[in-house]
């Protein structure tokens, strides 16, 4: 009699237990999640869209909003899918309520010459009275010669204003 009271013990539990609703999973965080709750609007609706450019698994990393003078806001940094490269990003607000501009870097520079490429990029891109050959060779030497001259060229005009960074860092 003892036995059979526990094995209808166990088969009630586990009847519980299947009828019992799942742990609701948390909800995924958002790139804009770290960031000041009046900048969080910008930041998730330019990570839409650079999920509607790249794909929507994408991840993002060191992410800062750059105000700068007479350029407006831009997020500035680095997007990738699952597995792949990391590629610089900057999204900036269009004229329109929804509109924004999308510069996504097309070059690959290695990890290790960026801070080098960076450099040279505000010495020599777009300046005046540069000397080309000291500048092309300092950039082959750093391995950057095949720079997205598009790109980088956005990251020195709309990237290197005031920076409001997230309060936790990013994967």
């Amino acid at each position: 009699m003892f036995r059979n009271f526990v094995k209808a013990t166990a088969v009630a539990i586990l009847g519980l237990a299947a009828c019992a609703p799942e742990a609701a999973a948390p909800p995924a965080s958002k790139p804009s999640d770290s960031f000041p709750v009046a900048d969080r609007a910008f930041v998730d609706g330019a990570a839409q869209v650079i999920a509607q450019d790249l794909g929507a698994s994408v991840v993002f990393r060191d992410l800062a909003i750059s105000d700068t003078p007479g350029q407006g806001r831009s997020l500035c940094g680095d997007a990738a899918l699952p597995g792949e490269a990391w590629k610089g990003i900057i999204v900036r607000k269009g004229a329109a309520q929804d509109e924004f501009q999308v510069l996504i870097a097309g070059d690959s520079l290695s990890p290790r010459a960026l801070p080098q490429c960076r450099k040279l990029v505000l010495k020599y891109l777009g300046e005046a009275a540069v000397d080309w050959y000291e500048a092309e060779t300092a950039m082959n030497q750093a391995g950057c010669a095949h720079i997205d001259v598009n790109y980088w060229t956005g990251w020195k005009d709309y990237c290197q204003g005031a920076q409001i960074k997230p309060a936790k860092t990013q994967l």
